[in-house]
């Protein structure tokens, strides 16, 4: 019996027995000798034996703890196969085999059963497994609520995402990394008002957001035109410690660039030119801010562009115009009809492969492709819309239709540059007129370079259809002029906003004459003035008594 018990319990006893053998010690002895100290010894032998049979019991269900947890492991994995694999019966079978085998399902077995339900997109499935684990009176693990948290987010619930954040804030959880993952599955999947919110509610109660949230949530902000929750991003991220960077002021300048305000813009530009090195304007923020001048609507932007891009060329060492730079400056200087500049920078437009499919932006904001051409067609430069159709020849970019609009008698405006509309010849078949200029010696200088007489028998009765006409050129000095009108309608404006005051000392009659002259100077020479016949001999004699030939006080 000795020795099954030591094995059993695996310890020595504390005291060293007796021989079977020997007689017995009487009790008598122990009694008178030792009988004041007998109390203390037996209390601390019985406290020896109770904390042994405890220390025996104990060890005694090690054996088959060690089986449950092997068998609990078991289980366990057949669960997380099932779950990984979005099978919610499974999983569910697996718990009632577990708990058929004696074993009590515990987090991590319902942590399985939410996933298996999150992966499958049943929220309703996921918070009925959630409610279950509650009712079994056990704590949920913190990867269970993230899971929840996600699958919400997926699916743009943000009141119940919310509600679990609050969940695990009563259990003292932490909430910041669902809070992340909450924001991102809203903003991936386009529930981008609501992540707005939840962003902002935590992170005004202190939470602090990584730098890939940070730039996401402004970079989605400002592709849907949202500047108001992009800049109180951007304010956020400053005052947990993270200043904006280049990037940030690009993302807030794509939004104030379509606007049609450009100085907003502008200001936004000046603040990067004079800010520190990590938030100094690149090239996409010269792109952004020429966009918003070229596409406004307000006024002639050429010169403001021309300021952009001398400050670009004086940067020239640290950054370099691209394909949309010069796409958007042959855009400007093709609407406000500067068209040397606008060839100027076509010519090195057409180096970039692609270049004239960036132009024409699938036809958006007025076709600058169609644009170009046009204002080459109408300047009559053959060489330089030749050299265009040949960029857009090997880019593949087809002609645009707005290029070829049509115009009186349903002529192009091609065709006009080339058969300008004077009297018509009907002739019952379609004209090849391109290839008529080409027959005639249009090409070599050859072709006539007459017009016929209005109403008369043209000059070539061979001639059929339209007879070529110079197109109408705009000279240097008109371009002049008109610069020259444009400058000053500029300084009459900014009178008009500053007052007297734009003067310096000067009176209110100095103020008026400079108005005047500065309108005078607006509106040009008068056309057609009649000028004054000279007097006749008649007139002067009837004239004579109002003559000033006589000296005053003679009596003549």
């Amino acid at each position: 019996m000795s020795s099954l018990f030591l094995i059993h319990t695996g310890t020595a006893l504390p005291f060293k027995p007796p021989p079977l053998l020997s007689p017995p010690i009487p009790r008598r002895v122990l009694v008178v000798v030792r009988s004041s100290a007998v109390s203390s010894p037996e209390k601390r032998a019985k406290t020896r034996r109770r904390k042994q049979h405890s220390k025996d019991n104990h060890s005694s269900s090690s054996v088959p703890s060690a089986v449950e947890k092997s068998l609990r492991f078991t289980f366990m994995e057949e669960l997380m196969e099932r779950a990984r694999n979005r099978d919610c019966l499974g999983v569910s079978h697996v718990i009632y085999d577990m708990i058929a085998a004696g074993l009590n399902p515990g987090p991590r077995s319902f942590h399985g059963l939410i996933v298996s339900h999150a992966l499958n997109a049943d929220h309703q499935g996921a918070m009925q497994s959630l409610r279950r684990e509650l009712s079994a009176g056990l704590r949920p693990l913190h990867e269970t609520f993230v899971a929840l948290i996600r699958l919400f987010g997926s699916q743009g619930h943000a009141a119940r995402g919310q509600e679990i954040l609050s969940a695990m804030e009563k259990l003292n959880y932490d909430i910041r990394q669902a809070w992340l993952v909450f924001v991102e599955e809203l903003v991936r999947n386009k529930h981008l008002e609501d992540a707005n919110k939840v962003f902002l509610k935590g992170a005004k109660g202190g939470l602090r957001a990584t730098d890939e949230i940070y730039d996401l949530l402004i970079e989605e902000d400002c592709k849907v035109g949202d500047h108001s929750n992009a800049l109180e991003i951007c304010y956020e991220m400053e005052a947990a410690g993270r200043m904006a960077t280049t990037f940030h002021f690009n993302c807030l300048l794509s939004v104030q660039a379509t606007c049609g305000i450009p100085e907003i813009a502008f200001a936004t530009f000046e603040n990067m030119e004079y800010g520190e090195d990590y938030m100094k304007p690149n090239t996409e923020t010269y792109n952004w801010v020429i966009q918003a001048y070229t596409r406004a609507e307000s006024y002639d932007r050429v010169q403001d562009v021309a300021e952009l891009l001398g400050m670009m060329v004086e940067d020239h060492k640290r950054l370099q115009p691209n394909v949309k730079t010069y796409a958007l400056l042959v855009e400007c200087f093709a609407k406000y009809c500067v068209v040397p500049e606008a060839i100027r920078h076509f010519r090195a437009l057409k180096n970039f492969e692609g270049g004239t499919k960036v132009l024409h932006n699938e036809g958006n904001h007025g076709d600058p492709l169609s644009l170009y051409l046009r204002a080459l067609c109408r300047e009559g430069r053959i060489v330089d819309l030749l050299e265009a159709l040949e960029a857009m020849v090997k880019d593949h970019q087809l002609m645009p239709p707005r290029a070829m609009i049509m115009s009186r008698k349903y002529r192009t405006l091609v065709s006009s540059w080339i058969e300008p509309l004077q009297e018509e010849a009907e002739l019952g078949y379609e004209i090849d007129y391109i290839a008529r200029y080409i027959a005639e010696g249009g090409l070599t200088g050859e072709r006539k370079r007459w017009v016929p007489r209005r109403g008369k028998t043209p000059l070539d009765p061979d001639a059929d259809g339209f007879i070529y006409s110079n197109p109408m050129e705009t000279s240097f000095k008109q371009r002049c002029l008109e610069d020259w009108k444009a400058h000053h309608r500029k300084l009459l404006k900014t009178l008009q906003n500053e007052g007297v005051a734009a003067l310096g000392d000067a009176s209110e009659s100095d103020y008026i004459r400079v108005e005047e002259q500065l309108k005078k100077v607006i509106k040009g020479p008068d056309q057609n003035i009649l000028k004054p016949k000279a007097a006749t001999c008649a007139e002067s004699k009837e004239n004579k008594p109002l003559s000033w030939s006589a000296p005053l006080g003679s009596s003549s």
